[in-house]
């Protein structure tokens, strides 16, 4: 009987001495704030759908470089999925928002991705107009698909720098 009391305190006291531990390294593993799988899966995400947007934005605007009007379907296929991984990606700029609280550089970054979606949004707008009628004029698909494709890829360099704001993991 005594033999299991001694044996359970030591794992006890074994426990004790490695939640300190844990915990330290937990908490070095966000320079902001968070847990430590918050930031990477966040940022990543958003990373991602931001990215697919961007690929969405390059392939409509290399499809009329050829000087070819593109068909309206096509067209919408990949504005419809520009919007939706911009949506996506701002969900997960939202929940870095609120992890990085009142840091004045993470926000500055993710105030200007904000802005850099919405000039992306609005070209794809301009791209839904210009192909309404069937076929859109390669010229203006190709200008507005060029100024979405920019937009998306200066909201993918702010996004390499808001890494700078959050610290990365400690991995395990």
């Amino acid at each position: 009987m005594q033999r299991q009391l001694l044996t359970g305190m030591m794992a006890l006291a074994a426990l004790l001495a490695v939640c300190p531990t844990a915990s330290a390294q937990r908490s070095a593993g966000s320079k902001i704030m968070g847990t430590a799988y918050e930031y990477p899966y966040f940022y990543r995400s958003a990373g991602a759908y931001q990215e697919t947007a961007y690929q969405h934005a390059d392939v409509l605007r290399e499809s009329v470089g050829y000087g070819e009007p593109i068909p309206a379907d096509v067209a919408q296929e990949h504005t419809a999925a520009i919007r939706s991984s911009i949506q996506a990606a701002n969900k997960k700029y939202a929940a870095l928002r609120k992890l990085a609280g009142n840091h004045k550089g993470a926000n500055a970054q993710l105030d200007a991705i904000d802005a850099h979606h919405k000039a992306a949004l609005s070209q794809v707008d301009t791209i839904d107009k210009h192909v309404a009628s069937g076929k859109g004029d390669p010229a203006a698909v190709g200008d507005a698909a060029h100024a979405a494709a920019a937009a998306l890829k200066s909201a993918q360099a702010e996004h390499e720098k808001l890494m700078q704001h959050f610290a990365k993991p400690a991995p395990k």
